[in-house]
């Protein structure tokens, strides 16, 4: 089984600014949200944790390994937010289409210089492609981003019929499992 954590809340989520790779820490809400997705996870068996080094996916994870005193922890460049080029501290709003559509990735790509839905997808194929045969029964914990949870649900579910990632939310400290079989 694997699970899947997106970070807590950071200033950036909280005033929807593009963060995109920029390092930036947890807020007091995001501290709180670990704690408390720590919690969940306290009693839960986890074998091995892979996590963003980006430090608000890292403050999340140390968070529940506190709960799990002896669990190994591999920091993945794999992991990482989507790289949003020009748009990183901008407001969301600075574009007038949707970014998590892959019919748009050429035009964000050109105008912001951001990294592709599929170049993301690519490199968290790599990623899942070479941890599940090694870890085959065990559970996973995956300490990342909404855009990477984004597409980690299209990896183990399939694409998006209409290849839109913005159907697929992925909430603060929130805990997704996805089920892997290879």
């Amino acid at each position: 089984m694997i699970f899947f954590i997106r970070h807590g809340q950071t200033d950036d989520n909280l005033n929807q600014i593009y963060t995109g790779q920029k390092d930036v820490p947890l807020n007091q809400n995001g501290i709180a949200q670990a704690k408390s997705t720590a919690e969940e996870l306290k009693d839960t068996k986890i074998d091995i944790c892979f996590c963003s080094p980006l430090l608000r996916a890292k403050q999340t994870c140390e968070e529940i390994v506190k709960y799990h005193k002896n669990l190994r922890v591999i920091y993945d460049d794999r992991l990482k937010e989507r790289d949003y080029g020009n748009l990183v501290g901008l407001p969301v709003d600075t574009i007038n289409y949707n970014r998590w559509q892959v019919i748009n990735d050429k035009r964000t790509q050109k105008e912001y210089n951001a990294e592709t839905i599929m170049s993301v997808f690519e490199r968290l194929s790599s990623f899942y492609d070479e941890i599940l045969p090694k870890y085959k029964n065990k559970n996973i914990l995956v300490v990342a981003h909404s855009g990477v949870g984004r597409i980690s649900s299209a990896y183990f579910n399939g694409m998006p019929e209409d290849m839109d990632f913005s159907t697929i939310k992925i909430k603060n400290a929130s805990v997704i499992q996805f089920n892997h079989k290879k």
